[in-house]
């Protein structure tokens, strides 16, 4: 086994600045965890497009020790022994070492530990389980971790299944990281993980929400989604996938798309694993909704992947007229780039160059008719409601009825919006349409109201 190389590892300066203060004040400062094994990983030659991981401390100090030693602190868990000092614009947790008392696999009742060692031995996995203490170079790999991530395998720290029973949630890290590394699951851990399986429902939404954004910026999120549903976990928060995982071809398709759309785009990620999900615009937008009402996404969110699975089709294409696309634009918004991220996200999962190749001319063109700034919506009209209440229609929905039939006429010729055209226009259709009639209240006379009398 070659051994860990620190000098290879390289924090921000703002990392050691936070480490030596501890030192200097007498003391232990060690970064553990995700950082160590992400520079691990990369040390070895395994993944190389990792996000840059957050370069956090742990230590023998306690919150009150951290908070007087740093000006600049933010007491983000000290109940927990959690407290981030901020130097400039970024910030370092600082955690006090640690031993868990109680816990119901949901929350801990933690207690501060005074070594490195008590803290390591509560951790999930070993490979999250190696520490690197800066000021003297050493690092404390008690449970063999690094020999683990050279041999791509997944161990639980100790016992596995007391591991889990201490917090169901490391169930699902488990698969992330077993799905992000490509590591295979020792046995006893894989067992110990599908036993645990039930547990996932008492665990909050906002960690499992949590849990699967993470999933989906990993560079490839299908490893991760596959092992989900080979254990029975989707059916604890995820059921609308469940009958999706159940057809083969299908599940394929849409963990390809997922891996396909930008690894920095999430809401395109959802909704491009939701789509697969039904047929029709309303089961798609009804499954999402669902689940990510169940996850407790922000409202903004939620609304908005339910746009675009709703929006998903149907769409445009490139020998659509030019009115066509300013219609399609008008009719979906600002989604509208989003959306050729998903079409091109499930060309490119079913192996369609030629299908990529169309949806590239065909995003050209729609590109080409935004770049002329077309009136596609209401705000964009020349004409606006007051305009249709002064030549004499009565407040109501005929009003907006009336600028929706001039926006149509405008997106098909955008030469046409103009004000006085359109007052000319909307005169017209007031007139062979009645709408003035529709638009009067009962009890108000037929004359007087401005508007030229029709001869019939």
């Amino acid at each position: 086994m070659s051994a860990i190389d620190p000098g290879r590892f390289s924090p921000p300066p703002g990392f050691f600045r936070t480490a030596e203060r501890l030192e200097a004040a007498g003391f232990e400062a060690w970064a553990v965890g995700g950082s160590i094994r992400d520079a691990y990983v990369v040390q070895i030659g395994g993944v190389t497009d990792l996000p840059e991981p957050d370069w956090d401390l742990t230590t023998d100090a306690r919150p009150d020790d951290v908070m007087r030693l740093f000006p600049r602190t933010v007491p983000v868990g000290v109940s927990h022994g959690t407290v981030t000092v901020l130097d400039g614009d970024d910030g370092y947790e600082v955690t006090t070492f640690r031993r868990d008392v109680e816990t119901d696999g949901r929350h801990a009742r933690v207690a501060f530990a005074d070594s490195i060692g008590e803290d390591l031995s509560r951790r999930d996995f070993t490979a999250n389980a190696i520490a690197w203490r800066p000021a003297s170079g050493e690092v404390r790999d008690d449970w063999d971790g690094a020999e683990d991530i050279e041999d791509g395998i997944l161990r639980a720290v100790g016992e596995p299944e007391a591991r889990f029973r201490e917090d169901y949630l490391r169930v699902l890290r488990g698969f992330r990281f077993a799905g992000r590394f490509e590591w295979a699951i020792e046995a006893r851990t894989d067992e110990a993980m599908r036993e645990a399986v039930d547990g996932l429902s008492g665990l909050s939404a906002e960690r499992v929400r949590e849990e699967l954004l993470k999933v989906m910026a990993d560079p490839k999120p299908s490893a991760t989604l596959e092992l989900y549903a080979a254990c029975g976990a989707l059916g604890h928060w995820y059921p609308e996938l469940v009958g999706l995982a159940a057809d083969g071809d299908a599940w394929r398709s849409a963990l390809g798309a997922v891996d396909a759309a930008p690894a920095h785009a999430a809401n395109v990620r959802l909704a491009s694993l939701l789509v697969a999900s039904s047929e029709t615009p309303e089961g798609r937008a009804e499954a999402a909704a669902s689940l990510l009402s169940r996850l407790k996404f922000s409202n903004a969110d939620r609304r908005y992947v339910t746009r675009l699975t709703r929006l998903y089709l149907p769409f445009v294409g490139a020998l659509d007229s030019a009115a066509e696309h300013r219609r399609w634009l008008s009719s979906v918004g600002d989604a509208w780039a989003d959306l050729f991220e998903l079409h091109f996200a499930v060309a490119r999962a079913a192996g369609e160059p030629r299908a990529e190749r169309y949806l590239a001319a065909t995003l050209e063109r729609v590109r080409e008719e935004r770049e002329g700034d077309p009136p596609l919506d209401l705000a964009a009209l020349a004409v606006k409601g007051d305009d249709l209440l002064a030549l004499g229609m009565a407040p109501g929905p005929i009003v907006r009825l009336l600028l929706e039939e001039l926006l149509e006429q405008v997106i098909e010729d955008p030469a046409r919006n103009e004000r006085e055209p359109l007052l000319k226009e909307a005169r017209r259709l007031i007139e062979i349409g009645s709408l003035a009639e529709a638009s009067r209240p009962r009890d108000a006379p037929a004359a007087g109201n401005g508007l030229p009398a029709t001869d019939d």
